[in-house]
């Protein structure tokens, strides 16, 4: 396996006290450096966490660490750190917890390592990793500018001509001086009298999916994952997103069609709940019960301010290429090219997405059955600036 473990903890002191994080490199790291990384990565997460907590008197003795790397480049390391701890007032418990800070993200410590040596670092929530590994979650996608690239109300502006106009309707509600629903309703008047054939216009030649998002969703549903798409988009597209990627779920909003139903009315159906941000985590919620999967177990991946209720009622919120203030609210953040690296997230490995996008594909390396050859792969995912060794055999 490509994994490699650097370090190997003792096995005591309590597990409340363990820091769970994964670093993405945007640059090559060289070997000599990965160690003062993590050095300087371990000392500022312990020494906020102590100095968030000392009124409950928990003084640090020591830490160790649990360091792999999940790709063969070394583009990626996990790393688990446990603090050694004590305290006076814990007679009967040697070692307290030191309690997760679950804005520890979003702190200064964590953006200077990151801008100091050109890294993403996402502190995970406890235990995460092993639930979703041990049982399938679920994952909601927002979609424009997630799974595809394209903002879809400035590609139908732009196609009828109408670009201008919506451009500084976005730009007010930028600025606060209307929300989501009165921006949205305003947007969709501008395009009355749209031929609906705009829809096939835009899936032919403009709209295009984020690199990495079939492999990933690919990856989620043969792991037995239930994904959707939550967009603030419109249902054309978002049924559309959902065939090629093959979702379970989408919603979004429903536009209104002239009676001969060959053009668009400019007005949204009043039948159809608006998909705004709180409409996205109750959606969450809703599909999360309605599979029994338990709220721990879900991922939220989104770009905008309309989806940040979503990232932080889910078991990891995720703003992927986000908007500086976006990643700043939201629970956790990467800058990536390609989706397919939200796997790492969930302690896959390189190796292991390899298997996972070969199995049952026809293998052509001449060993046969589902090998994980390149072969039975087929095309490498766009995206992955790193060439992959994919180790052949079960």
């Amino acid at each position: 396996m490509n994994g490699q473990q650097a370090e190997t903890p003792r096995d005591h002191a309590d597990s409340g006290n363990d820091q769970h994080a994964l670093i993405f490199a945007h640059s090559q790291v060289s070997d000599p450096e990965w160690p003062e990384i993590f050095d300087t990565l371990c000392a500022r997460m312990l020494r906020h966490q102590i100095e968030v907590f000392r009124p409950q008197n928990i003084v640090l003795e020591d830490e160790e660490r649990e360091i792999r790397f999940l790709d063969s480049a070394k583009y990626i390391a996990e790393i688990h750190i446990r603090a050694l701890t004590h305290s006076n007032g814990y007679e009967n418990h040697p070692h307290p917890p030191i309690p997760y800070d679950p804005h520890l993200n979003a702190v200064r410590i964590i953006k200077e390592t990151e801008e100091i040596y050109n890294l993403d670092i996402v502190l995970m929530p406890n235990g995460f990793k092993d639930r979703v590994r041990a049982t399938p979650g679920l994952a909601v996608f927002d979609m424009d500018s997630t799974l595809i690239q394209q903002e879809v109300i400035d590609e139908l502006a732009r196609a009828v001509g109408k670009y201008d106009e919506v451009a500084a309707i976005t730009s007010r509600a930028m600025k606060g001086e209307l929300d989501f629903q009165e921006s949205l309703t305003a947007r969709v008047a501008l395009l009355e009298g749209v031929p609906i054939t705009i829809w096939e216009q835009l899936k032919r030649g403009t709209v295009t999916f984020t690199p990495g998002a079939r492999e990933l969703t690919r990856c989620l549903r043969k792991l037995g994952w239930k994904t959707a798409v939550l967009s603030g988009g419109f249902m054309p597209l978002a049924t559309w997103v959902k065939e090629k990627l093959g979702l379970d779920y989408a919603y979004a909003n429903v536009l209104l069609t002239s009676e001969d139903g060959t053009k668009l009315t400019g007005k949204l159906d009043p039948r159809a709940p608006v998909v705004h941000a709180a409409r996205k985590r109750e959606l969450l919620l809703q599909l999360a019960a309605e599979n029994g999967i338990p709220m721990e177990n879900t991922l939220a991946v989104g770009d905008g301010s309309n989806d940040l209720l979503m990232m932080k009622a889910a078991g990891l919120g995720m703003a992927f290429n986000a908007k500086p203030s976006v990643q700043e609210a939201a629970p956790t953040k990467l800058n990536r090219r390609s989706l397919l690296d939200i796997m790492f997230l969930l302690g896959v490995t390189e190796v292991e997405v390899w298997k996972i996008l070969a199995h049952g594909n026809r293998c052509t390396c001449g060993v046969g059955g589902e090998c994980g050859c390149e072969g039975a792969v087929g095309v490498m995912p766009v995206g992955w600036t790193y060439e992959v060794e994919v180790e052949g055999g079960d």
